[in-house]
């Protein structure tokens, strides 16, 4: 290493973080399908067409119910008996346990997701991780927000 300046070692540790995040990559970070709840092997589900459902997971069926789309604007959407509801953090919570519901998208902050480049998904607004509660596999197992811990109940793929 030169006086003020990366080795080329951590250069390329630093550009694969950037990819892994998928920054400049020119992708889009979009794209819609299931979601799946790496610890259980299940997908998210919103599990009727109501708004302030809580949210759950469920074996993967390509449901309606199942099916997510991340937008540009990071909001996670799906289309349930003819409108589209985004994921949400209920009553705008920012505390551990807070319910995460299907709710009309409105564009503030408890709507908004950040997807990490380690699996987890957190709030925007909280800073909390998407949580299988209780680490449980079980079909129809509430999801809520929980501090980050690295468990597998918060880690996420898409697609």
């Amino acid at each position: 290493m030169t006086s003020g300046y990366p080795s080329d070692a951590t250069e390329s540790a630093v550009q694969a973080n950037i990819v892994a995040a998928a920054y400049g990559t020119g992708g889009s970070n979009t794209g819609t399908g299931p979601v799946h709840a790496v610890g259980a092997g299940k997908c998210l589900a919103a599990p009727n067409s109501a708004q302030g459902t809580q949210l759950q997971i469920a074996g993967c069926a390509s449901q309606a119910g199942q099916t997510w789309t991340r937008t540009a604007d990071g909001r996670l959407t799906a289309t349930l008996g003819g409108a589209t509801l985004c994921l949400d953090a209920s009553g705008q919570g920012t505390s551990a346990g807070t319910k995460v519901v299907t709710w009309p998208c409105n564009g503030q902050a408890n709507q908004q997701w950040t997807v990490n480049a380690n699996g987890t998904v957190t709030g925007v607004q909280s800073g909390l991780c998407l949580d299988v509660t209780g680490a449980s596999t079980a079909d129809g197992a509430p999801v809520e927000l929980w501090t980050c811990n690295g468990g597998s109940n918060q880690q996420w793929t898409f697609g």
